[in-house]
């Protein structure tokens, strides 16, 4: 099943369910689907949209939404920070499984070494990872981990 499909059949549940929260996120990442199509001057048709275009839309979302639970987060805002969570929980379910943690640091060390890069070399080590690992490692980890070995 397509990712389009299921967040169509997610609002159609939750309406029929009555769903408040899931209604709200499921219809806003359906309504930001339809506004990329039409940015992008395509069909208005969701369904025609690719999985992976879904997935960097829900990963910007899923940014969004962790920015805003760091706000809320030191707010002190209870129910806030509880819907943002629960928004943050549902958009993960669309995205892929990551790599773990040390199946990333290992990938990267291995380029590093290969390719004998140093510090002024971060984008082309980042490049690389989104070129031959995108959706497969979180790249904020990723980051992290470069960061972290050149500084030792």
């Amino acid at each position: 099943m397509s990712l389009a499909k299921k967040i169509s059949d997610d609002v159609k549940s939750a309406l029929k369910g009555g769903d408040k929260k899931k209604l709200s996120i499921a219809r806003y990442i359906y309504s930001e689907l339809k506004n990329f199509l039409i940015k992008e001057n395509l069909d208005r048709d969701v369904t025609k949209l690719s999985n992976e275009n879904i997935i960097k839309i829900i990963k910007t979302q899923l940014k969004q939404r962790k920015e805003s639970l760091e706000f809320a987060l030191h707010a002190n805002v209870q129910n806030k920070v509880d819907d943002l969570n629960f928004e943050i929980n549902y958009l993960k379910d669309f995205l892929p499984s990551l790599m773990e943690e040390a199946s990333t640091k290992n990938i990267i060390l291995a380029h590093i070494k290969e390719n004998n890069l140093e510090n002024k070399d971060f984008g082309k080590i980042m490049g690389f990872l989104k070129q031959n690992y995108n959706n497969k490692i979180d790249m904020n980890l990723a980051s992290k981990i470069i960061k972290n070995f050149f500084q030792e």
